[in-house]
This record gives structure tokens, sequence and C-alpha cells, in this order.
């Protein structure tokens, strides 16, 4: 006798029920009969569907923008587990990056401005939607273009969190690039960011490199601000520019002509790194190299120069190809 595969007939107490609920009549766009949801219902079906000033068939970019910061700043204040969970989540199995982000900004927005204490903090959901190396600096960059540079500490302390996680020696070169507001070296600069001891000492090395990189900027950008020194008397043209920098970059082809001083590099102190980058490949260079202060690049290129922090962190430098030893 079958005790469990039966059909049962349904009961108002089995049936089955979903989150997304209906709370009071009204018409859609066209006129046609609708209905109004509750906050949580209309920020979930909002935020999922949600690419940040786009517009749609009824509704602008920036309304929708509107309306979405709003949702979100309200639950952020009356049900901030609900609206924590979902910034996480929306950011991971919803994979809408951009929504998750302004969305963890407004969530420590709102709570600031109410003094809300209880449920997550800002700086766990801030930690929690940043997924990716270069997300600290669009959140950073939303924060900034809409609240000014005054970033709070929620927002510093959850930045903080995921640069320990997220910055790595290949993150570093795939998304600190030119064309970023925040740069590596600015976020670690204003977040103060201390390495995760499980990652030590790398990480630390790491953290030490970016900071300098700001005066890495793009290449050229770096190299408007050259002037034309001398042509190949570079010994002449390092002695009377040389006014005791903590670094020389000489951009040549390394092609020195004689000098009784002696070679380019000779002329600056031999703890003070010198930096020269060979444009042409002549056989000939101008100086010995390859030591802890003086050293030899070729190709003027930004992957280049991100080479002088590391090593000035104490790190050596390998063929591109090459894995470290």
């Amino acid at each position: 006798m079958a005790r469990f595969n039966i059909r049962r007939a349904a009961t108002a107490a089995g049936r089955a029920v979903s989150p997304v609920r209906s709370t009071a009549p009204t018409t859609t766009h066209q006129g046609g009969a609708g209905v109004l949801r509750d906050p949580r219902s209309e920020l979930f079906l909002l935020a999922v569907a949600n690419f940040v000033t786009q517009t749609t068939f009824y509704e602008s970019g920036g309304a929708r923008d509107d309306r979405f910061t709003a949702l979100v700043r309200e639950l952020a204040v009356e049900d901030p587990e609900w609206t924590a969970g979902l910034l996480r989540w929306l950011r991971g199995e919803g994979n809408m990056r951009t929504a998750s982000i302004v969305g963890a900004a407004e969530y420590v927005k709102a709570r600031l401005e109410a003094s809300a204490t209880e449920g997550p903090t800002g700086r766990q959901v801030v930690a929690s939607v940043l997924q990716r190396a270069d997300e600290p600096g669009e959140l950073l960059g939303y924060w900034t273009s809409r609240y000014g540079r005054n970033v709070p500490k929620p927002v510093k302390r959850g930045v903080a969190d995921a640069v320990r996680r997220l910055y790595t020696a290949r993150s570093l070169l795939k998304y600190d690039t030119a064309g970023k507001d925040y740069r590596f070296g600015d976020i670690l600069n204003l977040v103060h960011a201390s390495p995760d001891p499980a990652k030590q000492p790398w990480q630390g090395e790491l953290f030490r490199a970016p900071v300098p990189h700001r005066a890495g900027e793009s290449v050229l950008t770096v190299l408007g601000r050259f002037r034309q020194l001398g042509g190949t008397n570079t010994t002449e043209a390092v002695r009377a520019h040389y006014r005791g920098h903590d670094r020389v970059l000489i951009v040549t082809d390394e092609q020195a002509s004689f000098s009784h001083y002696g070679n380019p590099v000779q002329q600056v102190p031999p703890r003070v790194p010198v930096y020269t980058w060979n444009l042409a490949g002549y056989r000939p260079g101008h100086a010995p190299s390859g030591n802890a202060y003086r050293h030899t690049f070729g190709g003027l290129t930004d992957t280049a120069f991100r080479m002088v922090p590391l090593l000035e962190a104490g790190r050596s430098a390998h063929w591109p190809w090459s894995a470290a030893a």
C-alpha cells in the first residue's frame, strides 16, 4: 500500500510563497491596472535590472538611479540585515558590479546621516561588494563625485579590508593604469591599509611599491615634462642639472660623448639610484648596470616605470617572460 507517493490536495497552509510582495493597486505606465510593491520587493527587482545611468522606455537613467539610491538609503536604516545581504549577493551571484558598489556607498551615507548602529556596519558592506582589484577605486570615485573628497571612516576601512584581500603583483600590473583617477598608490595613501600578515613579506613590499607610482604616471605624461638637457653630452647634462635628487632617470640612446669627468652615472653619488632608459638598443651602453643602485631598461613603457619602486623596495627584477627565481 502506497504511503508517501500519493497526490495530496493543496491546503492554504501548504501553498508556496515568494518574497516579492504586492501592497496596493496602481496603474501601469500604459494606463493599465497594476500593483505597487513593498520597498524590499521594489529594490530587489530594480537592483537586478539596474545597470546605472541606463535609460529605459518609461524611465530616464537619472530617475532610475535616484529611485535605486532612495530605496537603498531607506532600507539601510530600516532593514540593514536584508539590505547588506542584498548588496553582497548582488555583487556575487547577481554579478552586478556597479549597482552593488553604488548601493554600498549609499548604505554608508544613509546610516551615517541617521546615526544608525544596529546591523552590519558600513565597513563590512563596503568590503563585501569589492571583489576585484579595480573596484576600490570605483567606489572611491563614486563617493567623491557625489559627496566630495571627505571620505568617512567606514568607507576607508572597508576599502582597506578589500585591498588587503585583492592587491597582488598581478592585479597591480593589470588594473593600475594611467586612465584611472584613483591609482593603487593613491588608494593606499588614502586608506592606510596594512599588509595581511599571512601575505608577508611580499604584500608589504607591494604596498610600498605603488606609493611613489603616481610619479610613474603614464609614460607620455612623464615625457611631456622632460627637457632636452644636452644631447649626447650626457655627463655634462647630469652635472649641470643634478641637485641632490633622491633618484635620477636618464632617457637616452646611451651614446654619450667623451668627458674628462667620466661616465654619466658617475656624476651621481654611489648610493643614489640611477635608472637609464635605452631607447635605441645600440650595443655599447653608457655605464655599468645591474647592481643595487644602477639599472638600465629597454623600452619606455608604463610597465618599465613600475620597476623603479619595486627595485627600491629591495625586490629583484627579472626578464619579463621569466618567473622570479
